[in-house]
C-alpha cells in the first residue's frame, strides 16, 4: 500500500511537466497534500531501510542542502526580526527626541513668560507704592493747613478777622484719623495686589503645567502607537515565516519521498524516510 501511494505521488510529480504554469500551481497543491499524506502514512521501516537511507550518498546531499536551506530561512527570519526591532528603536528614539526638544522649548517660553510677568508685577507695586506715598503727603499737607488754620490767632494785624468754628476742629480730627489709619489701608491694598498676583501666578503655572501634561502624554500616546505597530508587524512577518516555514517543510518531505523512490526503482530495495529535520 506504501509503495502504491509513493507511485500515485511520483506520477502527480511526472504530470506537472505537461501543464500549463496555472494547471502546475494547482496540481502542487494536490502533490503536496498527496506527499503529506504518504509521508504520514508510511509503515514501520525495518533498520535495513533505515540504514541505506541514512547512509545513501544522496539522501545525505538532499538532507545537507535542506540543512543549509534551513540555516538561511534560520538567518532571514533574525535578520528580518532586528531590522524589525531596529526599525522600532529607532522611530522611539526620535519620538523621544522631538519630544524633549518641544518639552525644552515649552519650559524656555514658560520661563520667559514667568519673567515678563514678574516685572509687570514688580512695576505694578513700585507704581502702587508711588502713589500710596503721594496719598500720604497729600494727606500730611492737608493735615498741616488744617492744624495752622485751627491752632494760629483768631485775628492777625492787617488781615480779616476769622471764626474757627466745631465743625473745622471735628474736620481736624477726622483729618488724624485718616493720617492715623493711612498706613493700615496701604499695607491692605498692597496685601490685596499682591494676592492678586499671586492667583494669577498660580494659574499661569497651573497652565503652563497643564501644557507640559498634555505634551508627555502626546509623547505616550506616540510610542505606544509605535509599540502597536511594531507588534503587528512583529505578528505579521512571523506569520509570513511561519507559512513559509511549513512550505520549505513540505517541499522538503516531497523531494525526499521522490528521492527515495528513484533509489528504490533503481535498485530494487527499499528506503526508509529520514529523520525529520529540527528547528
Amino acid at each position: 500500500m506504501a509503495v502504491r501511494d509513493e507511485q500515485n505521488v511520483l506520477a502527480k510529480v511526472v504530470s506537472l511537466k505537461k501543464l500549463s504554469i496555472s494547471e502546475q500551481r494547482e496540481g502542487l497543491k494536490d502533490v503536496i497534500l498527496a506527499s503529506e499524506q504518504f509521508a504520514l502514512a508510511v509503515p514501520a521501516i525495518d533498520p535495513a531501510a533505515t540504514r541505506r537511507s541514512l547512509e545513501n550518498g544522496q539522501l545525505k546531499t538532499l538532507r545537507a542542502k535542506q540543512i543549509e536551506e534551513q540555516t538561511r530561512f534560520t538567518e532571514l527570519q533574525q535578520v528580518q526580526q532586528r531590522e524589525l526591532r531596529t526599525k522600532h528603536d529607532s522611530q522611539t528614539a526620535q519620538v523621544s527626541t522631538r519630544y524633549q526638544q518641544l518639552e525644552h522649548s515649552t519650559k524656555e517660553r514658560h520661563h520667559q513668560a514667568m519673567a515678563i510677568m514678574e516685572d509687570r508685577h514688580l512695576s505694578a507695586e513700585v507704581d502702587l507704592h508711588r502713589t500710596l506715598e503721594l496719598e500720604r503727603q497729600a494727606c500730611e499737607t492737608r493735615l498741616r493747613h488744617m492744624e495752622a488754620y485751627c491752632n494760629s490767632p483768631m485775628s492777625i494785624k492787617g488781615m480779616p478777622t476769622r471764626t474757627v468754628t466745631d465743625k473745622d476742629f471735628r474736620e481736624l480730627a477726622q483729618q488724624y484719623h485718616v493720617r492715623d489709619s493711612m498706613e493700615s489701608l496701604h499695607d491692605s491694598r498692597i496685601n490685596v495686589l499682591r494676592e492678586k498676583q499671586a492667583k494669577q501666578v498660580e494659574r499661569v503655572l497651573a497652565k503652563q503645567d497643564e501644557e507640559l501634561a498634555k505634551l508627555g502624554e502626546q509623547k505616550d500616546s506616540e510610542i505606544a502607537e509605535l509599540g502597536l505597530k511594531f507588534n503587528q508587524a512583529v505578528a505579521e512577518d512571523q506569520n509570513a515565516l511561519e507559512e513559509r516555514k511549513h512550505r520549505l517543510e513540505r517541499r522538503w518531505v516531497l523531494a525526499e519521498a521522490v528521492a527515495r523512490r528513484r533509489l528504490e526503482i533503481g535498485t530494487d530495495e527499499q528506503y526508509a524516510p529520514l529523520p525529520p529535520i529540527t528547528w
